[in-house]
């Protein structure tokens, strides 16, 4: 039996398990959007709701952004490396 590789569950290997960090990304932007949506709309009927989704699909994104350009980096580093 071996090893499955890190954030890997179940069966299905297409599918990655959502690390501690990602939750965490998600819900500050959930926070933040929430404290931004109230400030600027107020108490309009779902409206700070819909800015915290919003919030929280920018912070979702950020990090996986954020990952994505360390990976790219390290990856020209180990190529110049050679």
């Amino acid at each position: 039996m071996g090893r499955k590789g890190h954030g890997m569950t179940g069966t299905d290997p297409s599918r990655r398990r959502m690390e501690t960090r990602d939750i965490a990304a998600i819900l500050i932007g959930l926070q933040v959007g929430l404290v931004v949506g109230l400030l600027a709309v107020g108490t309009t009927l779902l409206a700070p709701l819909g800015v915290g989704l919003l919030g929280a699909a920018v912070g979702f994104g950020v990090r996986r952004a954020r990952l994505e350009l360390i990976r790219r980096a390290l990856r020209s580093q180990l190529r110049a490396a050679r």
